[in-house]
């Protein structure tokens, strides 16, 4: 029997077997989907170990708020330690949105843009708060105004820098939109509700000009009903991605171009995998041609 007989042969047209499900070729993508709604957690889990459910009231005098920080100053420095991880995954959580989003048919780079930076930026005023809250916590032997001022800064950047967050929205939704195949890679009806729930951002935006009331900072409208509603939003859209990046069903747009998006095409995957295929035979041949050099020498 000749090498050339007992050389490997050419992988088949799917996934290989065996390999561990992170090594995978959508584990990432699913990974990062998922990142979404971490984010949230790690966003609000500095509220209970702070004694901050509900959030400390605007009205509080400078030393109510610094005696609330020198008793809780324990679950402070840990939830502070904890909520900085949302600046790993929210932007994880963006690129995952931007990769499936990618794979609709004639979205334009713009909106890709739009979505990635938005979500960038969203991240990083989300987590911006944790270090307003550090620095406060840092030194409780300074001035009773001081810590208050921290105090301020970090409520105010809890609850009003949500505009970057609409531009990630309105990208996204915008993307949805323009998927015109029988079976979109989201449904339709996702862009109606996660802009819908945008709306429950608004109230934000008097946190500055009030210290009691509904859209204070602790209120009913600007802290429960975003929080709410901004925690439902990435978590829908987090386990609508998720399943997105598995999805290998749908035409390619070459096909919706010659209008054939009724029929399966291939998938980027697969792809991959035909080349990985033509590759493997190449070598065999070129390994054949060598021996029958070989052959012909001796």
């Amino acid at each position: 029997m000749s090498s050339s007989d007992s050389s490997p042969e050419s992988p088949p047209l799917k996934e290989k077997d065996g390999s561990p499900f992170f090594l995978s070729r959508t584990a990432f993508a699913k990974f990062a989907a998922l990142c979404g709604p971490l984010s949230i957690v790690f966003f609000f889990i500095m509220l209970p170990a702070a004694a901050f459910l509900p959030p400390l009231p605007p009205y509080r005098t400078p030393t109510q708020v610094r005696g609330h920080y020198l008793k809780h100053e324990t679950g402070l420095k840990g939830g502070i330690a904890l909520m900085t991880f949302v600046g790993f995954f929210f932007p994880l959580y963006t690129s995952a949105l931007g990769g499936q989003l990618s794979r609709i048919p004639g979205v334009p780079q713009t909106v890709l843009n739009a979505q990635l930076l938005g979500g960038c930026l969203g991240g990083l005023f989300l987590v911006l708060p944790a270090y307003f809250f550090a620095t406060a916590v840092y030194r409780l032997d300074r001035a009773p105004e001081l810590t208050q001022l921290l105090n301020d800064l970090a409520w105010i950047f809890f609850a009003m820098p949500f505009a970057s967050l609409l531009a990630q929205d309105l990208a996204f939704s915008y993307a949805i939109l323009l998927d015109t195949r029988p079976r979109p890679l989201y449904p339709r009806w996702l862009a109606l509700v996660t802009t819908g729930l945008t709306l429950t951002f608004w109230p934000a935006l008097g946190v500055h000009c009030v210290k009691s009331g509904a859209v204070a900072w602790n209120g009913g409208l600007a802290f429960w009903t975003a929080g709410i509603g901004g925690g439902i939003q990435v978590s829908i859209l987090g386990l609508w991605t998720y399943l997105a990046a598995g999805r290998t069903d749908l035409p390619s747009e070459w096909d919706m171009r010659k209008g054939g998006g009724d029929e399966k095409g291939l998938s980027r995957e697969e792809i991959e995998i035909v080349v990985e295929r033509l590759v493997a035979e190449r070598t065999r041949v070129e390994r054949r041609v060598v021996e029958e050099d070989e052959k012909v020498d001796a």
